[in-house]
């Protein structure tokens, strides 16, 4: 780092990296590599780009958790691979018996999951997939040792002593109609050489976790970093139900190697438990409890010693502007994750920096007597650093990836004192000729008051005089308040990536472009979505006010594009005014009848908001749309509440009315669309449709 010459690891072959973890004492890298016979493991030394294969052992990234985790020693992994004895994948036979399911007066408000079990058979390859064995790998002299029996381990993670192994294991009965990590769980110790210990909890099946709640019992399992084998869970006070009134919803327990005496109560929160980030001063730590009444968070410095409690964040989680950001940490000796703490300071990055202006990510430190906070780098000038972490203990060295409108995405390593800059990446601009796109963060009012924004995209050659037919591409995101509502969060200095099926593609056609158009629904979060159809309007229509006084666009050849909620959004538009004269909605929900328990932040059922349902279903006005719509679906799309039949019926009934609608659905393909050959038919689509009728 010194010097910025680098070390390449001697790779022997063609290789595509799915994961990489550094060892507690950062001399060696593990490599994750993807094969055409599974995840292999390989070793790196970091200092000589040595490289060093792993024999004999196949990875289990089944539940894309990790497998492969480091020994505090450094010199020793504990792996989470196929078990050798797997054998054959079960064969699908003819059902012999029917699939039966049952309820007996139970609750059970469950969101519309897809991929679910359906049968015996899935049920075999869910064991045969999920089941792993966990392995015990030496370095040293280069052995295996098997780590307890194969078994579903959900996650696993080893104490700091390395003595013990915490355990999250999935057991029978499975369910039809609830995701995976709803299934039987049982959370365990073992020792190092895998011989059972201590059971923490066997959580049944969840099947009656409220709308908005969590599980009750004991969960979200961690051990504290600087003991050397404790455990840390939480406990609902209120069953995990949040309409439930009680003067504590948590408490956090803990309880220590040998694991023979009873847990020990660490403190509660009155608000539902978020998470800890520990300090690397032994028993203290940051506790955050979020508000879900007031979407309000709060931290709270807590010296488990002594009990004493100070009010370290307290802010809207939509609140950009005055966002500190995520602590800085550092892995201790034992291999876990500390915040920094310096001379009764910690340090955050924040990598949005949201200001009236644009984003402006920053560097700073935060004194912990009185919560002030000093800015100690912040990106600057007509570019957009993300900062990647800090490299040294006299929080100097920052690992900066910078890019500019016209220079793509570099990395360097820059002094914060002294300036000086050392460059590891120089990637060139891969598109010169498409990236000098015009780019312009503009900002507008809606009716209401409420400051609007979006990024506008015009094609190089513009200079104004005619106007262009213009895309609005949009999102719409809840707040509770006008103050958070009106936060600018965008920036006009990122380099104009052109991916997958990106609208930007379509300012080379000649259009004008308005991305990420803030539409925010402001109001209590409870109903805020009472008001969904009428902000969402208002939001549309300022932003083509706006465009039209500035001579840039022609009102009456303006298009909508949104994917997911924004198609949901698009559905609508189209639905209840003629603002727009065509759409594009890709992956999205258009009967919210079908998600009757729930959608996006709506914490309402079906028959707690009949009314509201339906107003906010455009499939319930379909015979209102006039304006052309094409429908882009993927057909394995697995997001809970945007399936496949969500896109089939709004054809249907556009056709059935009368309307002009194309369904596209893609073969293969999930909420995202991944395969070139996809995406490239994606964009043919959108540039025909907005050509034809805009």
């Amino acid at each position: 780092m010194e010097t910025g010459q680098a070390i390449k690891p001697q790779f022997v072959e063609d290789i595509r990296i799915r994961e990489t973890i550094i060892s507690p004492d950062e001399t060696k890298l593990a490599v994750v590599l993807q094969t055409d016979s599974g995840l292999k493991l390989k070793i790196v030394e970091c200092a000589t780009g040595r490289v060093t294969h792993i024999p004999n052992i196949i990875l289990n990234n089944a539940f894309s958790h990790s497998c492969v985790q480091w020994c505090a020693n450094s010199s020793e992994l504990l792996l989470k691979t196929i078990p050798t004895n797997r054998g054959q994948m079960p064969q699908k036979k003819l059902p012999d018996s029917p699939i039966i399911e049952e309820s007996s007066g139970k609750f059970s408000k469950s969101r519309t999951y897809q991929n679910l079990l359906k049968n015996k058979h899935d049920e075999k390859l869910f064991d045969y997939f999920f089941t792993s064995q966990l392995v015990r790998w030496n370095l040293q002299d280069m052995s295996a040792s098997k780590i307890g029996k194969p078994a579903i381990i959900y996650d696993y993670a080893i104490a700091p002593d390395n003595e013990y192994i915490l355990v999250e294991m999935l057991h029978q009965p499975y369910s039809y109609e609830l995701p995976y990590y709803r299934f039987p769980k049982k959370t365990v110790i073992w020792n190092k050489e895998g011989k059972f210990v201590h059971l923490v909890y066997d959580r049944p099946l969840q099947d009656e976790v409220p709308i908005g709640g969590t599980y009750p019992g004991p969960r979200y399992f961690e051990g504290q970093p600087l003991k050397p084998a404790s455990l840390v869970y939480k406990v609902a006070l209120d069953e995990g139900d949040p309409k439930i009134e009680v003067p504590y919803r948590d408490k956090i327990m803990r309880i220590e190697a040998p694991f023979t005496s009873s847990p020990q109560l660490l403190f509660k929160t009155k608000q539902r438990f978020s998470h800890i980030t520990w300090s690397e001063a032994e028993d203290e730590l940051i506790a955050y409890e979020y508000d879900r009444d007031k979407l309000w968070m709060y931290g709270w410095l807590i010296d488990l010693k002594t009990n004493n409690r100070k009010l370290f964040h307290d802010l809207s989680v939509n609140d950009e502007y005055n966002d500190p950001g995520r602590m800085v940490t550092k892995t201790t000796t034992g291999g876990k994750r500390v915040f920094v703490k310096k001379d009764g300071f910690v340090f955050t990055i924040n990598n949005t920096g949201a200001t009236p202006e644009g984003n402006f990510p920053f560097f700073a430190k935060i004194n912990l007597e009185n919560g002030k906070k000093e800015v100690l780098y912040r990106c600057a000038g007509e570019k957009y650093e993300v900062i990647y972490g800090v490299l040294d203990e006299t929080m100097q060295k920052l690992l900066i990836r910078s890019e500019s409108v016209m220079e793509p995405r570099n990395y360097s390593v820059l002094n914060i004192t002294t300036k000086e800059s050392i460059e590891l990446t120089n990637y060139a601009n891969p598109y010169p000729e498409i990236t000098n796109l015009k780019k312009e963060l503009v900002q507008y009012k809606r009716e209401d008051g409420i400051n609007l924004f979006g990024t506008l995209y015009l094609p190089a050659n513009y200079n104004g005089g005619k106007r262009l037919p213009l895309i609005i591409h949009a999102y719409p995101e809840e707040f509770t308040n006008t103050a958070t509502a009106n936060q600018v969060s965008s920036s006009p200095y990122l380099f104009p990536n052109f991916w997958g099926s990106s609208i930007k593609y379509l300012v080379l056609e000649g259009y004008a472009v308005l991305a990420n158009a803030s539409i925010p629904i402001v109001g209590d979060p409870d109903t805020v979505n009472n008001n969904f159809i009428e902000q969402t309007l208002s939001s549309v229509k300022a932003a083509i006010d706006y465009l039209d006084q500035r001579n840039i666009i022609d009102r009456n050849r303006v298009g909508i594009y949104g994917h997911s909620y924004g198609a949901f959004m698009v559905a609508n538009v189209l639905a209840h005014s003629d603002l727009c004269k065509a759409g594009i909605a890709r992956s999205g929900a258009y009967n919210r009848t079908l998600t009757p328990f729930g959608f996006q932040s709506e914490r309402r059922t079906l028959w707690e908001a009949r009314d509201f349902y339906i107003k906010v279903s455009p499939f319930m006005f379909a015979d209102q749309i006039k304006e052309p719509l094409l429908l882009v679906h993927g057909e394995e799309d697995p997001n809970s509440g945007t399936y496949p039949l969500q896109s089939r019926r709004m054809y249907q009934a556009l056709k059935g009315n009368g309307g002009t609608v194309r369904l596209v659905l893609l073969p293969l393909e999930g909420h995202s669309y991944r395969a070139r050959s996809s995406n490239l038919h994606v964009l043919a689509e959108m540039v025909e449709w907005f050509d034809r009728f805009l």
